[in-house]
């Protein structure tokens, strides 16, 4: 009988580790796909500016292609509605 609970211990802990080690993956990996989005979304405010002071058409393609760079990372993210959500509300 005690190797039986040992054992279910020993199952219990397991799943555990392995359930924690799994969150923290994700969280990883969103917190990746965050850091990457923030800092093309600087790259687009950049533009913007420059924009603001020209009217040419490479810099408003350019802005379209960082938009979809974007959209990317949120939906690779696994949430993609509060990832933009917490990108643009900045």
């Amino acid at each position: 009988m005690p190797s039986l609970l040992c054992r279910m211990k020993s199952t219990v802990t397991l799943s555990l580790f392995l359930i924690v080690l799994g969150f923290q993956s994700c969280q990883s990996e969103y917190s990746e796909r965050m850091s990457k989005a923030i800092a093309l979304k600087q790259r687009y405010i950049d533009i913007k500016n420059i924009m603001i002071e020209s009217n040419d058409e490479y810099l408003e393609k350019t802005l379209d292609e960082i938009e979809d760079e974007i959209k990317f990372q949120a939906k690779v993210s696994g949430n993609e509605e509060l990832f933009l959500k917490e990108i643009w509300k900045h």
